[in-house]
């Protein structure tokens, strides 16, 4: 993946933005409620470079957003630009809310080469770009390396065997109850990424040629669940209130020292690293334990809105310049993207940065660059996104948690998420 980038083009001329009888041009631009205030500050940069461009900013929590951007497309309130993302991609295209990015700002399209092949799948349909990388990230393993060490283990777990053998020694040993924590709440969007994530580390695939593939007796997805029931359940590592807490939940108990083991977005790493509990800076980056060490790689995306391109070229020319202000290069450098991933520590798409001195220091300082390349290597979009895809991950997070609570048995849990799959592809195409 590393090895095969090619090399960025030049900044396009400036586009003038200005509307044919001279106003502003006005873009609405849709957010989730994450680094708000920074979001702001870079549209006022935006704006100082582009005075024919104002940009009007709303956030909605992530919670809510899928469903307030679809009452916002379907109330005629649609947005100009907006965060998108890789799981909700064939929807609202689908729906005709999205327009493709290569084809109304085609110098854009140039970028994908820098991309990481994850990104650029995450963001692509039928051929069609439709986003540039606000961020793209991975799910993997996080540990706290000291309190490991004094259970004696010096090296992370390799496999999920090697992780139960831990986390027993470490609850052994006392003062930690639950030595895992991950994140399964039925509300958090985090729960399906996390389980592709760990039947990917185990060598498995969700979906192959549009089918499932998860159902087969004993296979990689069985084993997973398998092995959280028994966490839960049998060797009790596993902590009971994982299904109610989300991501940034665990981001507070970790640092107090409550738990060792987490399977989390990568960026929460800095977040570990850089707070003020007691066990602040002992967390590192280790491989996805399994046979594969595979995991999820996931894109959230900048959009063009369909409703931008029926207002006219000159809000097309505003939202392109606007895209290519936040997603790509300005004067040779990713202004936006560089300060997220050095403020924020937000993974990126565009591979290049990884050689630059500014980020792999300001990585180095919460986690491990090479390590997170060689993660990246490793990476894979999640299987079998479509239309319907945002539904059959609602039902499926349901059936999860209840294989993991013992209700029903992993076996049966997994068929009734590949019923459901049927059943939604069987109306979809209805």
């Amino acid at each position: 993946m590393l090895a095969a980038l090619l090399a960025g083009c030049g900044d396009p001329p400036d586009v003038d933005t200005t509307a044919a009888n001279g106003d502003a041009v006005n873009l609405d631009f849709r957010v989730w409620s994450y680094g708000v205030e920074t979001v702001q500050d870079n549209i006022a940069n935006f704006e100082a470079e582009h005075p024919g461009v104002t940009v009007a900013l709303s956030d909605h929590s992530w919670e809510d957003y899928a469903t307030v951007i679809a009452t916002a497309f379907t109330g005629d309130n649609a947005p100009d630009v907006l965060y998108s993302s890789d799981h909700w991609l064939q929807q609202w295209a689908a729906a005709g809310w999205l327009a493709p990015i290569d084809e109304h700002c085609p110098d854009l399209a140039a970028d994908q080469g820098d991309w990481a092949p994850y990104a650029r799948e995450g963001m692509t349909l039928d051929g069609d770009l439709y986003g540039l990388p606000y961020y793209a990230d991975l799910i993997t393993f996080v540990y706290n390396a000291a309190l490991a060490e004094e259970a004696g283990f010096a090296e992370p777990p390799g496999t999920l065997d090697e992780l139960r053998e831990q986390a027993l020694a470490v609850k052994e040993q006392g003062g930690i109850d639950f030595p895992v924590v991950i994140p399964l709440a039925r509300d958090d969007p985090w729960v399906i990424e996390n389980f592709y994530a760990m039947v990917y580390a185990e060598g498995g695939d969700l979906f192959v040629d549009g089918e499932p593939a998860f159902t087969e007796a004993g296979g990689p997805a069985e084993r997973v669940l398998q092995w959280l029931h028994d966490a839960r359940n049998e060797w009790e590592i596993l902590d009971p209130a994982s299904f109610e807490v989300t991501e940034a939940d665990v981001a507070t108990t970790m640092p107090e020292g409550q738990h060792v083991y987490s399977i989390l977005p990568k960026y929460t790493l800095a977040e570990l690293n850089g707070g003020t509990g007691p066990e602040t800076g002992n967390f590192e980056l280790a491989l996805m334990p399994g046979e594969e060490n595979a995991t999820t790689g996931f894109v959230r995306f900048y959009a063009l809105s369909s409703a931008a391109v029926e207002r006219g070229p000159e809000v097309v020319d505003a939202a392109c310049d606007f895209l290519r202000y936040h997603g790509s290069e300005t004067d040779g450098e990713h202004i936006v993207v560089k300060r997220w991933a050095l403020e924020f520590g937000l993974g990126f798409a565009n591979l290049p940065l990884y050689e630059d001195d500014e980020v792999a220091e300001a990585i180095n300082a919460w986690g491990d660059v090479e390590l997170e390349r060689q993660q990246s290597e490793k990476a894979y979009a999640k299987q079998g996104l479509t239309p319907y895809w945002a539904d059959w991950d609602v039902h499926s997070r349901e059936q999860l948690q209840e294989a993991i609570l013992g209700r029903v048995s992993a076996s049966e849990a997994l068929q009734n998420m590949a019923d459901r799959w049927e059943q939604l592809r069987d109306e979809h195409e209805a």
